[in-house]
């Protein structure tokens, strides 16, 4: 067992129809606690799916350093905006604080291996107003491939209808399906994936890539073994 304790973290609909269900999700995260080292648990719990509601959730964030985990059901308990949830992981991971979820595994975030050969694909996903938003994000991006990387870039992918709505990312499935092809995807932001952090998991799972963020400056490599380590 590892040294120190564990923060549990849920929320539910507030709903007393089915408490049995929330239950059973607590027992699953305390058992999955005790399977990744952590016999003690706090548990914290917001009967509301309303994130500013959520005072549990705020209670526990202003208390964090006093645990060594933070054990959730997925990363969307932790925040709905990918950009968000990026940079409470970071920020976490920087303080020592291990996250480790049911669903989504972990998130290790590397040094970039900038100077390393790797096969790339870009990946850009916006809304064209100009005319010449595409080409302008294509220019910063083959500069920083250029200048910062040994990276080759293999193919580029393009979504101009945004990711608010299901359905408009057409190119990104493309990407899906062409993921044997290179190593690395490479974005403006990890919120071009897509800007809710459910999806953006439900995606990188589906790519089984590696993913860099310039705008963050963050390299996540996806790992199939051992995921439930950040």
């Amino acid at each position: 067992m590892r040294e120190g304790k564990a923060a549990v973290y849920h929320f539910t609909d507030g709903s007393q129809i089915r408490p049995v269900v929330y239950q059973k999700e607590l027992e699953r995260l305390k058992a999955f606690a005790h399977n990744v080292g952590y016999d003690e648990v706090d548990v914290f719990v917001d009967k509301t799916l309303r994130k500013c509601d959520q005072i549990q959730l705020e209670q526990l964030m202003e208390n964090v350093q006093a645990y060594k985990a933070l054990i959730l059901k997925d990363f969307y308990h932790l925040r709905k905006n990918t950009g968000i949830c990026m940079s409470e992981l970071v920020r976490l991971s920087k303080s020592g604080i291990q996250i480790h979820t049911l669903e989504d595994g972990g998130f290790c975030f590397t040094e970039p291996p900038l100077k390393q050969k790797r096969n790339i694909a870009v990946y850009y996903c916006g809304l064209e107003i100009t005319g010449h938003s595409l080409d302008l994000q294509y220019e910063i991006m083959d500069l920083f491939i250029k200048e910062k990387t040994d990276w080759n870039l293999l193919h580029r992918y393009a979504d101009l209808g945004g990711n608010k709505v299901d359905g408009n990312q057409k190119e990104l499935q493309q990407l899906i399906r062409d993921k044997d092809q290179y190593d690395v995807v490479l974005v403006r932001s990890f919120g071009d994936i897509h800007w809710r952090t459910s999806k953006f998991c439900k995606i990188r799972h589906l790519v089984q890539k590696d993913i860099y963020s310039m705008h963050d400056e963050i390299y996540l490599p996806y790992e199939m073994e051992g995921k439930n380590n950040v």
